[in-house]
């Protein structure tokens, strides 16, 4: 059965192209992908140098410091030391779980969700604190910080969650080593000079508080940064 002239000349339907949808899901990111990333930096600097204080050489997100801080507890068979580095371990691994798992599955709306879901840990980890369980205080604030990681892959390729100080100052030394061959730019040794010196100004900056003002200033300082992030990001994904 042949069909009609006029049903034989319509214009074929387009199909949804993958990439399309692919471009849907895709992560909305800030417009300033690397003042957005050197701020996390810097709160995870901060935070880190805190907790090292406070909380008797503890990280809350330098994972390989705390790696070695347990080898030596397993040699010196110190059970106290061992179940408070293996818990704060254990809190970062579920953080990352579960941003990873956020990244899976709410792509379009991560970086909001992730910051409000860290701001609550946070907060919890102030309550903690002021309710005199010092372990799950930084247990709550490495869960944070491992939820924070994804972010990092999620801001327009300016990753600098991956190895933090070793791994940014292997790629400086990449860099400026391919620069040389014309197989990096300037740029890409900046930016991870950049990231390396904003660990270490949050890191000086997070010592100064805590001796002044203890964990729980450092906290609220915290939460003022993630609330400010939450307050401007909204404008600048419009400004896209």
């Amino acid at each position: 059965m042949t069909l009609p002239a006029k049903d034989r000349s319509r214009p074929p339907v387009p199909e949804p192209s993958a990439e399309a949808g692919t471009a849907s899901r895709a992560p909305a990111a800030p417009s300033h992908p690397l003042a957005f990333a050197l701020t996390l930096t810097g709160l995870a600097g901060f935070l880190d140098a805190a907790a090292f204080v406070r909380f008797n050489h503890l990280y809350v997100s330098f994972m390989s410091g705390n790696s070695t801080h347990l080898g030596m507890a397993v040699a010196e068979g110190t059970g106290p030391v061992l179940a408070s580095v293996l818990g704060v371990v254990g809190a970062f691994v579920a953080g990352a779980t579960a941003g990873t798992w956020i990244a899976d599955h709410a792509t379009p709306r991560l970086v909001p969700r992730v910051l409000g879901l860290e701001a609550g840990l946070l907060a919890a980890a102030t309550g903690a604190l002021l309710g005199g369980r010092p372990l799950a205080c930084a247990m709550l604030v490495a869960q944070a910080m491992g939820l924070q990681n994804v972010l990092h892959q999620a801001v327009g390729g300016v990753d600098v969650g991956k190895g933090f100080v070793t791994g940014m100052l292997f790629r400086l030394g990449q860099s400026l080593a391919r620069l040389w061959s014309g197989k990096a730019t300037g740029g890409q040794a900046l930016t991870s000079l950049l990231n390396w010196l904003a660990f270490v100004g949050g890191a000086a900056l997070g010592t100064r508080v805590v001796q002044g003002f203890g964990f729980s200033g450092c906290l609220l300082v915290a939460l003022a940064v993630i609330g400010t992030l939450m307050i401007v990001l909204p404008k600048s994904f419009a400004a896209r």
